[in-house]
């Protein structure tokens, strides 16, 4: 690959990654759906977790909600830090892409570790919140007999007489994509070193083999 196509492609996929982020921030990370003989079809309940808010039939389900003694949060405690990290994953990543070899590598793997690990954080804290919606119940509730559950993160669970699916939103596909690019991103912008059997070291072993003549004829 020509000096040329290093120095471009970095900055082309770094470029992409920090789009793809940006729209992340107005799309749905996580999608849960519920359905039961009074909620059927286009009629199935949905709730879905934006980077900064929750969205769906939110009101219809706090209502549901009461007679098994569950309480849906109005907010999470990610929304508060979610956008900001995707700003700063676009912001940043896409800066690390103008730096010069090797720091520019190194830049690029720590954004996209980083980011990645602050997600994994935010997706274990959101297990532990959807684990408590179903085990932290109201016991004085009407339908009390209700075992305690747990809605499923991914996946396809029977709660009571609703059938629960959930599943990563756009968003979260488009989060993952721009981590590909901007690794690679990273593998683009490692150094090259001349392999032993190059032009380049065969030159300099002319060189050197040259040298001893050329001094012993003098």
């Amino acid at each position: 690959m020509n000096k040329y196509a290093r120095s471009i492609l970095p900055v082309t996929f770094a470029a992409l990654a920090s789009i793809l982020l940006l729209v992340a921030l107005k799309l749905p990370l996580w999608e849960m759906r519920l359905e039961a003989p009074q909620y059927r079809d286009q009629e199935a309940l949905h709730v879905a977790m934006h980077p900064n808010a929750l969205h769906g039939d939110i009101r219809e389900l706090s209502v549901l909600d009461k007679y098994i003694g569950v309480h849906i949060p109005p907010t999470l405690p990610q929304f508060r830090w979610l956008p900001a990290l995707l700003i700063a994953g676009a912001v940043l990543g896409f800066a690390a892409s103008l730096l010069r070899i090797p720091a520019r590598r190194h830049a690029l793997v720590f954004v996209s570790g980083a980011l990645a690990a602050a997600l994994a954080l935010a997706a274990v804290q959101a297990m532990f919140q959807i684990h408590d919606i179903g085990h932290r119940r109201d016991q004085k509730t009407i339908l009390v007999g209700v075992k305690d559950f747990t809605p499923p993160f991914i996946g396809t669970n029977k709660i009571a007489q609703f059938t629960v699916s959930s599943r990563l939103g756009l968003g979260a596909w488009l989060i993952g994509g721009a981590l590909a690019l901007q690794l690679g991103a990273a593998w683009f912008s490692r150094e090259r070193h001349a392999k032993p059997g190059s032009l380049k070291t065969a030159s300099a072993q002319g060189v050197v083999r040259l040298t001893p003549a050329a001094s012993h004829s003098s």
